[in-house]
């Protein structure tokens, strides 16, 4: 059995199924996401699950039982600790762990634990028997890469979700009927909160740039603009002459994907949820913006996609 937490808001969630789910594929064995229920007692690396609204395959269980990485893999789970430990003792975040991880992860797997939170860790799953705990974020394409269409299938927001509410309706049918739709993510929120302060808040220039850019290689573009903070947005955005729709209304986070993911281009801010809209956009033509840093420190990141149009600001 392969078991993994679940940590972070619904972009991280998917990250965290596709890894499990893409080592599931792989070797044939079930998997089983961990929701610690860590938001409950306001713990800031967890959010409500919100996988449940997209497709998980029914091979991936989803269980609610806090302490059971601790009851039933004590081995796996104490290393689990010992690491987070250590990287903590050396700053977590403000540190690069991904050559250490790296070199790490044979001894771990076999052991029954995969540990990753910087880039792409290999997981020698298929080598050992047993059961196996993961934890980390999987922000890399490169674990699930073989089985993409699978991915895709599972964590593509259903079209129901679109009718969930009139205002929700309405902004699809905008989406739909625009000539050249552009989703442009503007992240902020939890962003600035000084814990994460290597999350950098992509700067107006950063937006100005990229519309620009976007205004020039989309001819017909219409700026559909989705964010944490809307009231911001439209104090500071520039569309640069681009017709604008600001996303408006409170909606589950798995229908604002559902509406981003529909746009054929995208501006997208250093997020995973930005990241997950442009990967599940189907448009033949797709063009994506953006920022040349995801971090404000060197950190590995393997995010980029080689087709992706870099701005600066």
């Amino acid at each position: 059995m392969i078991y993994a937490e679940l940590a972070g808001g619904l972009g991280n969630q998917m990250f965290i199924y596709a890894f499990a789910r893409g080592i599931s594929l792989q070797t044939g064995e079930p998997a089983t996401l961990l929701d610690r229920q860590d938001w409950k007692t306001g713990a800031p690396a967890h959010t409500a699950v919100a996988l449940q609204s997209l497709a998980p395959s029914p091979a991936v269980a989803i269980v609610q039982q806090p302490g059971l990485a601790k009851r039933r893999l004590p081995l796996q789970n104490a290393l689990k600790t010992l690491m987070i430990k250590r990287e903590q003792q050396g700053g977590m975040l403000a540190r690069d762990w991904h050559g250490f991880e790296c070199r790490m992860a044979p001894a771990l797997n076999r052991l029954g634990l995969h540990f990753a939170t910087d880039g792409f860790v290999p997981c020698r799953r298929g080598r050992w028997p047993g059961d196996m705990l993961a934890w980390g974020y999987f922000q890399s394409e490169e674990y699930f890469a073989g089985y993409a269409p699978a991915i895709k299938a599972e964590l593509t927001p259903p079209p129901a979700l679109l009718a969930a509410d009139p205002q929700t309706e309405k902004l699809a049918a905008e989406i739909a009927a625009a000539q050249n739709s552009i989703c442009l993510h503007l992240r902020r929120g939890d962003y600035q909160a000084p814990g994460n302060a290597i999350l950098q808040v992509c700067t107006p220039a950063y937006y100005r740039n990229a519309v620009a850019a976007a205004a020039s290689a989309c001819p017909g573009g219409k700026l559909f603009v989705f964010s944490d903070d809307l009231a911001w947005a439209k104090a500071n955005l520039q569309p640069g002459g681009l017709p604008v729709v600001f996303a408006e209304g409170a909606r589950p986070a798995a229908a604002e994907l559902a509406l981003m993911c529909r746009c054929r281009h995208f501006i997208i801010s250093n997020s995973t949820f930005s990241w997950w809209a442009q990967y599940l956009g189907s448009g033949a033509e797709k063009q994506v913006f953006a920022p040349t840093h995801w971090y404000t420190i060197p950190k590995t990141c393997d995010l980029y996609a080689p087709t992706w149009q870099l701005v600066e600001g």
